[in-house]
């Protein structure tokens, strides 16, 4: 896989959302686009969100990430692309979760992937939530560990990572305390195991693991760029992920 085809099909695959436009007058702020395998992935933080009525930034390019995931390996897959009126992800109730009860019922899906983003300050790559075993089978960790790891990614502890003098960003973290998926609030990660019946896991990515490029705005001063490598390596862990776990 060439990094820059990945680079370039996730920049054109994010310049479909508008982070902070709402969608047109009755039309829904996410879109779902159906996959012919038994997982679908989510990205309810693509676009900005409400959330005790103050605006929350998107997630950059998780939206662009789980739709390119899904092209490759045909999962389903629903992802925010507007700005939203509620959160879908932390809300007990939103129309996003209905959405996706809606698909849960009418398609064969076995598990969600909720991908998310976080900042680099954590210094590691990837957090991923199964909110201590609860969201999905101790198989369905087995499987992501192995296969992070055969894609170049180490496992590390919270300790560890709060101790790295900089950014890792070939490391992950199986259930850090901040990142459990759901312990503590209505993720969509919990509705879908508590509410579906579905196993599912949560899956934070660093800024450098997903945002190709960002300009600079009077909350982000100054450009950014990911790394090209790290996210050309991660696209491809978790297009193994996505097929180990849909089979």
């Amino acid at each position: 896989m060439q990094s820059v085809t990945v680079l370039d099909r996730l920049i054109a695959l994010e310049a479909d959302v508008t982070y902070r436009e709402p969608p047109a007058d009755g039309c829904p702020p996410f879109r779902y686009e159906p996959g012919t395998r038994p997982i679908l992935l989510s990205a309810p933080h693509g676009a900005a969100h409400r959330r005790n009525d103050d605006y929350k930034q998107e997630d950059e390019y998780t939206a662009a990430f789980a739709r390119l995931l899904a092209q490759r390996t045909g999962a389903h897959v629903l992802y925010a692309f507007a700005q939203s009126e509620s959160d879908p992800n932390w809300d007990q109730e939103s129309a996003y979760k209905t959405a996706l009860r809606h698909i849960a019922a009418t398609r064969d899906i076995r598990f969600v992937a909720d991908i998310h983003g976080m900042s680099n300050r954590h210094k590691f790559g990837i957090a991923v939530g199964t909110m201590c075993g609860a969201s999905c089978r101790q198989r369905h960790e087995v499987i992501i560990s192995e296969t992070l790891t055969a894609a170049g990614f180490i496992e590390t502890t919270a300790p560890e990572a709060k101790a790295f003098p900089t950014l890792r960003g070939d490391r992950f973290v199986v259930n850090h305390g901040r990142f459990t998926g759901g312990l503590t609030s209505h993720t969509v990660t919990r509705f879908a195991a508590e509410e579906l019946g579905i196993h599912a896991a949560q899956f934070e990515l660093c800024a450098d693991l997903r945002i190709v490029r960002r300009r600079g705005t009077d909350k982000w001063p100054g450009d950014f760029r990911g790394d090209p490598m790290g996210i050309a390596r991660a696209v491809a862990a978790f297009e193994r992920l996505t097929t180990a776990l849909a089979a």
